[in-house]
């Protein structure tokens, strides 16, 4: 059984326009949701065995909050170019890159990339969006990334900040 958490990064500023996309840090309100939600993830799941996560700044500060909540060593965490604004084929081949000795991994990534994907996988019960910081945890019944595809997902969880945080509420 192979278990993907996917993690969309918190939210992001967009104070200075001037500021490549890739380098836009994390708000305040980023900066409020993202610990709050590694720590509702961390009571929910154990930590991954890895963590593919996009190369932009603000999935590189999202990361930080989670990986620290789950106790991961900074070598679980693989930083790759190709996860940033990747399509939902780009992410298809990402997973199915995984190696197959890891059972669970987590994607933390951008949309409109982590909805479509979600939507390929779940079909039915597939959220409209994930908004920033939201989590979405998949669970396929096969032992094989190469075989991780829609007929044998299931969603397991699906959580978001205006949803499962007190301070929205």
């Amino acid at each position: 059984m192979k278990k993907l958490i996917l993690i969309r990064h918190a939210k992001s500023s967009w104070s200075n326009p001037a500021l490549p996309d890739r380098e836009r840090p994390l708000n305040k309100r980023g900066l409020r949701d993202a610990p709050l939600m590694a720590e509702l993830i961390s009571a929910e799941c154990n930590a991954p065995d890895l963590i593919l996560c996009s190369s932009s700044k603000r999935t590189r500060q999202t990361v930080e909050y989670f990986s620290d909540k789950w106790g991961l060593a900074r070598n679980k965490i693989n930083y790759k170019d190709g996860i940033y604004h990747a399509s939902t084929d780009q992410l298809m081949h990402e997973i199915k890159r995984i190696d197959e000795d890891l059972n669970s991994v987590a994607i933390v990534g951008h949309n409109p990339g982590l909805t479509f994907l979600v939507d390929e996988l779940v079909r039915y019960d597939a959220p409209d969006n994930i908004p920033t910081c939201g989590i979405v945890i998949l669970e396929s019944d096969s032992d094989f990334w190469s075989s991780f595809d829609a007929a044998r997902i299931r969603l397991i969880k699906y959580f978001y900040p205006k949803k499962h945080l007190d301070i929205y509420n």
